[in-house]
């Protein structure tokens, strides 16, 4: 039987004006985690659902370009007339700046916690969150987890120290899955002198700490993937790369979608590699969402399975 219930994303939709490296600018580009993040879902499970705040110009905005990759408006908030709106500069190194446009109260005004999820959307086959230890937001998460399903929490790129530590620590054990990339996870852990091959340690040490599922990401070098039973390397699909933002989202929104519908780690995998392979083929989110492409994608990312974690 296919599972009715919704798959949520509870993040920003943003709207992005950028400045690439050569110069070239391009003005409106739908983005944000929570974008990227649905399109990953969505390319697997048929209703995602964004909850987001947003102002009324997203309808003009965007409405057709959501409506088209079929995500759910059920969960859209409007709280003022602008959608925030970010100033994007690339940098030669690959580095990037990013400016709130409307400024950090405008932004602030527009977060989202599982307070906001409208009980129309619960309770859900899965959630998707990119957020840091924040009280407010856990607060929230523990009044309205029962509802939730199956949770990944997609670490939000700001403030991976050893000084949070402590605090995510405590909050492992609630998620199901929690990913982070391997820059983040060495700045949290201080494990910057860690070599190559014992990258692996990052990912035992989360586990012990209470991480039900861990997600490592490592770019263009694929991801480590492990539960307390077993664990295995991802290498991505051959794919053309255009552009690489939203990348780490819709590999995850895809990840919690094809965990989902079969709860098997390998193939989770695969649908995340997929998800986020169509995401880097054009500049922004896709057009629309390829099925036969992504089982394409799927079938041929790479598996490596690891002897079982003791």
């Amino acid at each position: 039987m296919t599972d009715s219930r919704p798959i949520v994303v509870l993040s920003n939709i943003i709207v992005d004006d950028i400045v690439m490296p050569d110069g070239t600018r391009r003005s409106g580009v739908l983005g944000g985690a929570a974008t990227y993040a649905a399109v990953g879902a969505a390319s697997w499970w048929r209703e995602v659902a964004i909850v987001a705040g947003i102002g009324s110009d997203l309808h003009e905005l965007a409405s057709e370009q959501l409506a088209r990759l079929g995500l759910s408006a059920s969960g859209l908030l409007i709280r003022d007339e602008r959608t925030i709106r970010n100033h994007l500069v690339y940098l030669a190194s690959g580095e990037r700046t990013e400016t709130p446009i409307f400024g950090l109260e405008h932004f602030e005004r527009m977060q989202t916690t599982p307070d906001d999820v409208p009980e129309l959307l619960l309770p859900a086959a899965g959630t998707y969150f990119f957020r840091d230890v924040a009280p407010d937001f856990w607060r929230a998460f523990e009044r309205r987890r029962a509802g939730l399903g199956a949770t990944l929490w997609e670490w939000h790129g700001d403030g991976a120290t050893p000084a949070v530590w402590p605090a995510l620590k405590s909050l492992l054990p609630a998620v199901d899955i929690f990913s982070l990339t391997l820059s983040e996870a060495r700045n949290l852990l201080g494990a910057h002198e860690l070599r190559e091959h014992e990258t692996w340690e990052i990912v035992t040490q989360l586990l012990i700490a209470g991480a039900n599922i861990v997600v490592l990401r490592m770019g263009a070098a694929g991801a480590l993937i492990a539960n307390r039973r077993s664990r295995l390397r991802l290498h991505p699909p051959a794919s053309r790369v255009v552009d690489v933002t939203g990348a780490g989202n819709s590999f995850c929104g895809g990840f919690l979608a094809g965990w989902c519908q079969t709860h098997d780690l390998e193939w989770a995998a695969r649908a995340a590699a997929a998800a986020a392979a169509q995401t880097i083929a054009a500049f922004g989110p896709p057009e629309r969402i390829e099925r036969a492409t992504l089982d394409a994608l799927a079938g041929t990312a790479g598996i490596t399975h690891v002897d079982a974690i003791a």
